[in-house]
């Protein structure tokens, strides 16, 4: 209990001889970081639309279970057709864009429910306004295609892309955390180093564990 206490002792006093230290890598450690994610890290904005995915019915038709459960099929067809190299092509000459089809996949991310016969189209990029372009040439192109392959139109468009105007990357919060938490090990080091490096011995107490001595009085000097 003795030994517990003196090392809670040690750590409460190299804590505190240290907080100035701790405190301004800790700052510069966050300022670092929004820095880094303001003048480093390009901003992606995203656009996003909703489609319906759905067969033509005749009217005055209700739907089925069983209609309803090819619809649902036909999710996951019209999930690969979007982000089809044929597709994709065509949005990138009509758009005149520098990507290959492989480059501009990779901004794309579609989305699904389970059992929903609603598909979530996410567009990435460091244009906003280009992000919704391509967003809305994606539809266009797929609606095409799917004239084109399953001789009917089944996209329904349910939102319109948006032009988001604040970035969804980089994560300003959490660049600025890590920043933080970088300054706090950075700090923790070099205190560790050097409580460990020094040689002068801080007090009697110090002085009794390292001799395992007993302390008998102290000398007056004269």
């Amino acid at each position: 209990m003795e030994q517990k206490t003196i090392e809670l002792a040690d750590f409460l006093y190299v804590l505190k001889k240290w907080f100035w230290l701790i405190i301004i890598l800790c700052i510069v450690g966050a300022m670092s970081g929004f820095v880094i994610s303001k003048e480093f890290m390009t901003p992606i904005y995203e656009s996003q639309s909703q489609l319906v995915i759905k067969q033509e019915q005749p009217k005055n038709n209700t739907t089925t279970t069983s209609e309803t459960q090819s619809n649902i099929q036909l999710v996951n067809t019209y999930k690969i057709i979007l982000v089809s190299p044929t597709v994709l092509e065509t949005v990138i000459k009509n758009l005149d864009l520098p990507e290959t089809t492989a480059q501009l996949a990779k901004q794309i991310l579609i989305e699904n429910s389970k059992d929903s016969q609603v598909l979530t189209v996410n567009v990435l990029n460091a244009d906003r306004e280009l992000a919704k372009q391509i967003n809305q040439q994606l539809i266009k192109a797929a609606t095409k295609e799917s004239d084109k392959i399953m001789s009917a139109n089944n996209i329904r468009v349910l939102t319109e892309p948006t032009e988001n105007m604040s970035p969804v990357k980089p994560n300003k919060t959490l660049v600025i955390g890590v920043g933080f938490i970088v300054g706090l090990l950075v700090a923790i080091s070099i205190i560790v180093l050097k409580e460990t490096m020094r040689q002068n011995i801080r007090d009697e107490k110090e002085l009794r564990a390292i001799i395992k001595a007993t302390h008998l009085g102290n000398i007056n000097q004269f």
